[in-house]
């Protein structure tokens, strides 16, 4: 528990110091795998922070998001996948 609510107030302190002026979502499906056919987003964001701006992108799967590689092959889709097993096992406690 404690482990979250570091997390959360790290986010909130890093959120508290950034502004998104751009965002786009992609939607994207899982290829290959246990998980092939899953839909999920890929979110680019531009975000103007204290030393200037800058571009994150993330996975989101249900309303959870995780920072991928958009200019790495296959980062976003292993996040996704990644993501999507943390999900189900969180769900169905495997």
């Amino acid at each position: 528990m404690k482990l979250k609510s570091t997390t959360l107030a790290a986010a909130l302190l890093l959120g508290a110091c950034t502004t998104v002026t751009n965002e786009t979502r992609t939607p994207a499906v899982v290829q290959d795998g246990f998980y092939a056919g899953e839909r999920y987003e890929i979110r680019q964001q531009q975000v103007e922070g204290p030393n200037g701006p800058y571009e994150r992108t993330s996975v989101v799967y249900r309303g959870v998001a995780r920072g991928c590689i958009k200019d790495s092959p296959k980062d976003c889709e292993v996040t996704a996948k990644a993501l999507i097993e943390a999900y189900d096992e969180s769900l169905f406690g495997f």
